[in-house]
This record gives C-alpha cells, structure tokens and sequence, in this order.
C-alpha cells in the first residue's frame, strides 16, 4: 500500500526458510505411588516436573514405588540433566485397586492420563512412558475376549462399547473396546479389545449403544490377559509419539515371551530381568524399567535421539533378580532368544557392568523391528511439524513455498550430517497437490528420511591360507643364511 512519506522508511522482510530446532526426547512420564508424600508438593492425578539429575526430591516419601525411581533414573544421568514429570497415584488396598488408580480416567485425566496435562501446564511433552512395578503383571482376571451374539442390523456407524461390572463385582476396572461394522451386511461384525482391565470375579455387561442401527448383542469371557497399565500407557504413547519401557515378569525366559505376545507395536521396549540395588543397608530387587527409561534419555542427550540404549551400562546396579545366560557368539544363549522374541536383558557383560542387550520391539511388521528407528522417526516428524506452523495461514505464493521446502530440506540435511538419518529429501506431488486442494487451503509437502537401523549382527568370515607357509619358509631361508654368513671366520 502507498502512502505519502516525504522521508526514508526501511521494510523488514521476514521471508526465508526457517530453522528447524530437534525436540526434546528425553522427558519422562513416570507415574506410580508414594503413600507418605506431602500433599502440597505432590498432589494426586497432577504432573509435577522434576529438572537435573542430582536435585533434593523433597517430600516425598519413602515408601511406594516413586522414590526408588526417581533414584534409578537419576543414576543414569552421567554428565546430563535429566527432566522427569512426575504422577503420583494413591496406593490401593491391594496391587489391582493401585493399578486401577494408575490407570485413572481418560475424560478426568487422573493417573497416567494426568501426562496429557502436562504440555499446558509445564510446555512439557512426555516422550518416555513408565510405571515401574505395575506393568509386569499378566492379571488372570481380565476380559480375555468379547464374542458377538447377534450383530444387529442397520449400522453404517458403529455403536459405542459400554463395559459394565457384572453383579457383586467391585474390583473389575479398566476394560474398553470398539465396535466394528461390516459395511456390505449392516452388521456388528466383531468387538475388539483396546484394554483387557483386571479385577473381574464375573463376566461383565457388554453393552452396544448408539450408532444407527439396532439389535447387537455381545458377551464377554474373563481369563488371562495382557497387563491393562502398559495397554492404557501405549494410548498415550501413540498419542505423544513416544514408547513405552515396561517390565516382563522376570521369572523365566519362557514367561517373558508369552508376555511379549500379548503386544504387537512398535513403541514398546520389553526388559527383563530385575535388576539388585543396594537400598537402606540391603540389596534389594527393583523393576529396571525406571533405570532404562533414564539410561535412554541420557543416551538422547549425549550422543543422540537415533542411538538405541541396547549395550550400555545400566549404572547403579550391582546384580540381576535372575541369572540370564548372555553370549555375543552363541545364538542357543538366554540372551539371543530373548532378543530374538523381541524382549531386551539386562545380563552381565564380558566386558564388565551389567548392560542392556536388545533392540527390537514387539511388532509384526518387518519394516518397525527397532525401537530406535521408531524414536529417530517421531523425532523429525515432530520437530518438522513445530518449526512449520509460522507458515499456518500464510496466503499461496511461490516464495512461501520454497521456504517450506527448504526448511524441510535444511533440517534433513542437517540430521544427515549428524548420522540421524541416512539422506532425505523434499518434494510437491503433483497428485495430492491440485488446484482444487490449494484453493481450499490444502497443501501437501511430501518428504523421505531413514532412521539407521542399530548393527544388530556383525559376520567376520576367516578363511585359511596355507600359502602363508611360504612366506615363513622364505623369510626362515633368509635368517638363516644371514645369521650362516655372519657366523663365519674373518678372512
């Protein structure tokens, strides 16, 4: 716009692309239980964040599960500062009322949904999930599998799930489900399970409400289960873009790989065994999930988000609840078939210390085998996304979109650079990108990148060569001619 300036005025133009700033990965979400905690300083169902690694934690008790992992994760953190938001959950009467308080409610945001408050309350985003000591258990009174009776008629949109205690039960908590429609029939075709809960003594109520179809009916069967809290911390994971770091039941190797088949996701770190520490004059047992959360994000911090914790020492442990049989060249060893089953040890190592050994997540699909690569992903995923909202409700025109490009483009070569990813590019699809999309405000930026993939499996092949012979043969003639020669008379 022109205006009238008998003078000299200066336009500041803020084009260009933008710096690209790496999240911060390395952020706890701890929740467990601290009986004789100070109210004040640590109210219930609220995420308090706790900065450094070497801090007084005060008022908060002995007793419960928190202190000890505040403790663990705090011996990891050599030379980093770590950042741990912390819910505190009241303890129940028995382990199955505390694992319903952890769990809490999605709509109250109490337990571990309390870590959904945290970005609006501390600019705080939960990356690392745990609940050390409640994520171990395979309860044997959950909802096991829902059967549709009858699949109604009529739906295009499928009803809600409400689960409902059946008579005289007052533990049962935490089951959910959803409903799936078959399009061509109209009917409810199957229920499936998203949380199995715990704590059921009868069957509960399966009711279908809602939608817009009438007459389904289901039924639900109670029996062993995967452990509801670490179902109910995937959520948030899947949410946040992070993992969870959960405890097998450290009991045997054959226990700790049917609970690696009750999950099939990639954001998910399985340990096993407990790891011993000394604790108030005794050596005592504690879940090692705490420690291995804490040893991941110093790992994030001082030598990058895309590294896998796998082959570290894991500080401040002076033994493991169970001896695991760990060798770097036997694949019949406890350790290989652990790792094999997608469940990480902790083992002693030839080496010296007691180490992290593992990798891979318990998926399905061949391309999602290792939890770092899932970790470098979400990391340029989300730190792509933060640097370009400065370009929301900017008006089409070329200059902008070479800015969104290149910004892009910046970052990738720059993760490249530091071996966060293996290359990585941009680009427009003509395709998604038409003039109907843009005049609706739609624009489609499509880029590549690579995590690397951890060297999980190094082959040396030795090949004998007798030819070498010769060569001994020839330099023996020589030595021996020369010491010969030297030995004789003096002419």
């Amino acid at each position: 716009m022109d205006i009238y300036l008998h003078g000299v005025e200066t336009i500041e133009q803020n084009n260009g692309p933008r710096p690209v700033s790496t999240i911060d990965t390395g952020v706890i979400g701890l929740v467990g239980t601290a009986p004789d905690a100070n109210d004040t300083l640590w109210p219930l169902n609220t995420p308090i964040p706790v900065y450094g690694s070497n801090g007084a934690v005060q008022g908060l008790g002995n007793t419960g599960t928190l202190k000890d992992a505040i403790d663990g994760i705090f011996d990891q953190a050599t030379r980093v500062s770590q950042t741990i938001l912390v819910v505190r959950v009241e303890e129940g009467e028995d382990i199955t009322e505390t694992m319903a308080n952890i769990i809490g409610s999605s709509t109250g945001y109490t337990g571990l949904h309390a870590l959904r408050r945290a970005p609006d309350l501390h600019n705080l985003r939960p990356k690392l999930f745990c609940a050390p000591g409640f994520t171990s258990q395979r309860p044997t009174d959950g909802i096991s599998g829902i059967a549709v009776s009858d699949g109604g008629s009529g739906y295009t949109e499928a009803p809600a799930v409400t689960i409902t205690r059946g008579a005289g039960d007052t533990t049962g908590f935490g089951a959910s489900a959803v409903a799936i429609i078959d399009s061509e029939t109209g009917e409810v075709s199957e229920v499936v399970l998203t949380n199995p809960g715990a704590g059921y003594t009868t069957a509960p109520t399966i009711a279908l409400t809602g939608g817009d179809g009438t007459g389904a009916t289901a039924t639900a069967t109670v029996g062993t289960v995967a452990n509801p809290v670490t179902m109910e911390l995937l959520t948030l994971a899947n949410r946040f873009r992070g993992g969870v770091i959960k405890d097998a039941p450290a009991t045997s190797a054959s226990a700790a790989i049917t609970d690696r088949l009750d999950y099939d996701t990639d954001r998910l770190l399985i340990i096993e065994p407990m790891v011993k520490v000394f604790k108030a004059g005794a050596v005592v047992s504690q879940p090692a999930s705490a420690r291995v959360a804490g040893l991941q994000a110093r790992i994030d911090y001082s030598e990058g988000f895309w590294f896998s914790p796998s082959n570290h020492v894991v500080e401040g442990v002076v033994g493991i609840s169970r001896t695991i049989e760990h060798s770097i060249n036997d694949p019949a060893a406890e350790s290989q078939l652990l790792n094999k089953n997608a469940v990480a040890c902790i083992v002693r190592s030839p080496s010296g210390g007691f180490k992290l050994w593992g990798s891979r997540v318990p998926s399905s699909d061949s391309l999602r085998q290792f939890w770092s690569v899932r970790r470098a992903h979400d990391a340029i995923m989300d730190s792509i996304e933060l640097a370009s909202e400065v370009f929301i409700d900017k008006p089409f025109g070329l200059q902008v979109l070479v800015d969104i490009a290149e910004t892009v483009n910046s970052a990738l070569r720059r993760w490249q650079g530091l071996g966060a990813t293996l290359g990585g590019r941009v680009w427009f699809d003509p395709v998604l990108n038409t003039k109907e999309t843009w005049a609706s405000g739609h624009l489609y930026v499509s880029y590549d990148a690579e995590g690397p993939a951890p060297i999980e499996h190094i082959t040396f092949v030795f090949n004998r060569n007798t030819g070498y012979y010769e060569q001994l043969a020839q330099e023996a003639i020589r030595e021996i001619a020369r010491l010969s020669s030297a030995a004789l008379p003096a002419a």
